[in-house]
C-alpha cells in the first residue's frame, strides 16, 4: 500500500504556458486601449449649433482636448498602452532568457495602472454626462437622442 495517499500531481498549466497567455492578454489589452484611443480622438468631436439672441446660428465644435475629463482619459489610455507594451516586451525577454519576474513590482505596477485606467474611464463617463446635460439644456436634446439611437 502506498504510504502517501495524495501524491504530487502535475500542474494543469505549465509556467511557460502561463507566461505565454500573459503575453497574449497584454497584447489584447494594448489593442483595446489603442482602439479606445482612436475612438476617443475621432468620435468625441461634436458639432453643436447654438442660436444666439440675434437669431444668428453659431457653430461650436468640441474636440476631446477641449474638455478636461477627456484629456485625462486620453492621458491614462496613453500611459496604459505604454505600460502594457513595456510589460509585453519585458515578459518576452524574460521568457526567452529564462529569467524569473519580480512579481511584487509587476503586481503593484498592474494595480496602479488599473486604478489609473479606472479613474480615466470614470472621468470620461462623467464628462460625457456633463456634455449631454449642457447640450440638452441648450435645447438640442433631440440631437443627443438621435446620436444615442444610432449607437444602439
Amino acid at each position: 500500500m502506498d504510504q502517501h495517499m495524495y501524491s504530487e500531481k502535475p500542474a494543469v498549466f505549465t509556467p511557460r504556458f502561463l507566461k505565454i497567455s500573459a503575453i497574449g492578454l497584454r497584447i489584447l489589452t494594448t489593442i483595446f486601449l489603442f482602439l479606445s484611443l482612436i475612438i476617443l480622438i475621432t468620435k468625441v468631436t461634436t458639432d453643436v449649433v447654438e442660436v444666439t439672441a440675434d437669431g444668428e446660428a453659431k457653430d461650436d465644435t468640441l474636440h476631446f482636448y477641449d474638455l478636461v475629463g477627456y484629456r485625462y482619459m486620453t492621458a491614462t489610455i496613453i500611459l496604459g498602452c505604454a505600460y502594457s507594451i513595456w510589460q509585453t516586451v519585458t515578459t518576452v525577454i524574460r521568457l526567452k532568457k529564462g529569467y524569473e519576474a519580480n512579481l511584487v513590482l509587476e503586481y503593484y505596477g498592474d494595480k496602479v495602472m488599473s486604478i489609473a485606467l479606472a479613474t480615466g474611464s470614470v472621468a470620461g463617463f462623467i464628462m460625457t454626462g456633463e456634455l449631454q446635460r449642457v447640450i440638452v439644456s441648450k435645447g438640442h436634446g433631440d440631437y443627443i437622442h438621435r446620436a444615442l439611437v444610432k449607437v444602439c
